[in-house]
């Protein structure tokens, strides 16, 4: 911080005040006048460049920087107002990383949303607002071997409130470290009851945060938990998204294979929708990588979507991984998924996800037909 301090410092003209708002975050204040919009771009552009190649302690950094941007008087009239709509900005600048961001009162209201989100969201799940479903996946012969535990919010304020809605806000506001642990215990206790009352093994796939899952002591905490569960280790998946991969390669690796030397199963989920490359996904532990749904949608009418379930299963395979598709929803996507070789499957085709009770159903069933 005292190096980007003194970086702004000299590359800023004169006239401009900076000031450290807390932790990494910067406030300038910069008079513009006939054209703001590029001076407020341009500015942008310096900003980043200043972040740019910082060296400390014989090491190099170029921290990312999201710019929030508010105009005086159009987004306020007292510093309080302006702080704020930068503020709001800015956390939609941080949606896509290192860009710029310019205030709309559009942006206000998400905020306010959000915001109203976190504060329901804290103690949502002592309440007993949060709860499972679980989703079964599926061989290609139709039998359950596994199922995927999805977390709900029903809020008697907010309504349901959908996952991709409340998660981020959860890992943004630090809420993410209870409620996963939450989660996991639900999701252990849940299953290991139901094996025992059906007399039934099959696998529990359950989706951890990445946010959490690079938390200090969470690898020795998920392996405890599993451990005082009913459950084996080799019964547990954990899934992780691709976009985890280009956040710290060494320390991911560490807790990969800690999990992996534990017994514990690793899924790459959304494969092919983020920035892992084949090398990076080669050194790393995992036993499946999972084809997007927005791939599965279009398998049978688009070639490129096509061509890349094909890519994809193809390196699962080269690298000895099984490959699992989501969101099969027609018994034309299944046949070509067959064909292209997948292994797994998950979708409305053979089930939405279930509470318990319907799940124990289900597994009454012996097998999953397709539903359509």
């Amino acid at each position: 911080m005292v190096e980007l301090a003194r970086r702004f410092e000299q590359a800023l003209r004169e006239g401009t005040l900076l000031v450290r708002h807390g932790g990494d975050e910067f406030v300038l204040l910069i008079a513009t006048h006939a054209d703001s919009t590029a001076a407020e771009e341009r500015v942008g552009r310096q900003i980043n460049a200043i972040c740019a190649n910082i060296a400390f302690s014989n090491m190099t950094f170029s921290p990312g920087c999201s710019i929030g941007v508010a105009r005086y008087p159009e987004h306020g009239t007292t510093l309080d107002e302006l702080l704020r709509a930068a503020d709001v900005a800015m956390y939609e600048a941080k949606k896509e990383r290192n860009t710029l961001r310019f205030f709309r009162t559009d942006l206000e209201e998400q905020y306010l949303y959000r915001v109203r989100i976190e504060q329901h969201l804290r103690g949502a799940e002592t309440r007993g607002e949060i709860f499972l479903v679980y989703q079964p996946q599926v061989d290609q012969h139709g039998r359950m071997y596994g199922v995927e535990a999805l977390v709900r919010w029903q809020s008697p304020v907010l309504g349901s409130v959908p996952p991709d809605a409340f998660i981020p806000i959860a890992e943004h506001s630090g809420l993410i470290t209870t409620l996963g642990y939450h989660i996991i215990d639900r999701a252990l206790a849940d299953i290991a009851g139901l094996q025992q009352q059906t007399g039934k093994t099959f696998n529990l796939s359950i989706n951890v945060s990445a946010r959490q899952l690079m938390e200090n002591g969470f690898i020795d905490q998920l392996l405890e938990r599993i451990d005082s569960s009913l459950l084996g280790f080799e019964q547990i998946c954990i899934e992780v998204t691709e976009n985890l991969l280009i956040e710290d390669i060494e320390q991911i690796h560490h807790i990969l294979t800690r999990a992996k030397d534990a017994g514990v199963r690793m899924s790459l989920d959304d494969f092919g929708t983020g920035y892992s490359s084949l090398s990076t996904l080669r050194s790393l532990p995992f036993h499946e990588v999972k084809i997007d749904k927005s791939f599965v949608d279009h398998v049978t009418d688009d070639k490129t979507a096509l061509a890349m379930v094909q890519n994809i299963i193809a390196i699962g395979q080269n690298y000895g991984m099984t490959v699992l598709a989501e969101g099969v929803e027609t018994e034309e996507q299944l046949q070509c998924l067959i064909t292209c070789g997948c292994d797994h499957f998950q979708g409305y085709l053979f089930a939405r996800p279930l509470t318990l009770d319907d799940l124990r159903a289900c597994i009454a069933r012996e097998s999953l037909s397709p539903t359509q």
